[in-house]
């Protein structure tokens, strides 16, 4: 049940279930409260869907990883499981329980997209793809990536698509969007509360990749998360970003050496306890 430290999600873990957030939420509620069961005690508390063979409590929980919410244990005897909310996931229960802003969903699709610890499918679209296809390219050009990366008997795609066209799942970002025979990758949103959101997860991400360092250049965190590559940001809407984050006192950008050097002026639980602030 447990991705090992920088593995990502593999291909079917979804078992073609999408993350519809009203199981999300009840997982991390669970989770919260409760924090211990075999995925039938853990069905009956949340009301999500099981059954003997399949069922969508073990793909949630996986989602709910890859999305940076949970930390999910096997325990020895009985199939049980030990659930941990993570500090991401304690903020939006705080903020957004019901993950309904645009900003969280958005949160969430970041954190499925990045190089270690998100979901295979998602970085390969959102990162991999990106970069060779660019960010609007025909269907038929997509689908032979897609086999070109994991061959022609795979479905590669699986609930990608549904997951941001279903309003009980990530609609509100509709961070991939299909017109006819054109696939376009959205680019998140310049706006000021968005830019608090991915300033939130760089910190986060930073903390994962280089721990002990107060000082990084954004290039070796973006090669090790995919984080920017993942907004679709351009340069210049990068300069932005970097700048909100050092107007707010979050960061000392040093951009003389060419790639901007980041130096960390406050901790990871400020950041995200400012993460909902200037939400609309």
């Amino acid at each position: 049940m447990s991705v090992l430290k920088g593995e990502r999600l593999p291909l079917s873990f979804h078992m073609t279930f999408q993350p519809e957030r009203q199981y999300l939420s009840a997982l991390l509620k669970d989770a919260q409260h409760i924090g211990s069961g075999t995925v039938e005690e853990i069905s009956a508390r949340t009301g999500i869907p099981t059954g003997q063979s399949s069922g969508k409590v073990k793909p949630l929980l996986q989602y709910a990883q890859g999305m940076g919410l949970l930390k999910v244990e096997a325990l020895r005897g009985a199939g049980h499981l030990r659930l941990a909310v993570t500090p991401l996931a304690r903020v939006v229960l705080r903020e957004d329980p019901h993950l309904l802003e645009e900003n969280t969903q958005w949160a969430l699709h970041l954190m499925l997209c990045r190089r270690h610890g998100g979901a295979e499918v998602w970085y390969t679209v959102f990162v991999k793809a990106a970069a060779v296809l660019g960010r609007s390219f025909p269907t038929a050009q997509f689908e032979g990536f897609l086999t070109n990366c994991y061959g022609s008997s795979r479905d590669a795609v699986g609930p990608l698509l549904r997951t941001y066209t279903d309003a009980a799942a990530l609609g509100k970002v509709a961070a991939i969007v299909k017109d006819q025979d054109q696939l376009l990758l959205r680019r998140v949103p310049m706006q000021p509360a968005l830019c608090d959101t991915v300033g939130a997860l760089l910190f986060l991400l930073w903390d994962a990749a280089m721990t002990a360092d107060t000082q990084v250049a954004l290039k070796d965190l973006e090669d090790r998360s995919g984080l920017i590559a993942a907004t679709g940001w351009g340069s210049e809407e990068q300069f932005h970003f970097l700048s909100v984050l050092e107007s707010g006192g979050l960061v000392r950008v040093d951009r003389q050496t060419g790639s901007p050097i980041l130096t960390r002026l406050v901790s990871t639980d400020h950041v995200l306890q400012v993460m909902y602030d200037q939400l609309v």
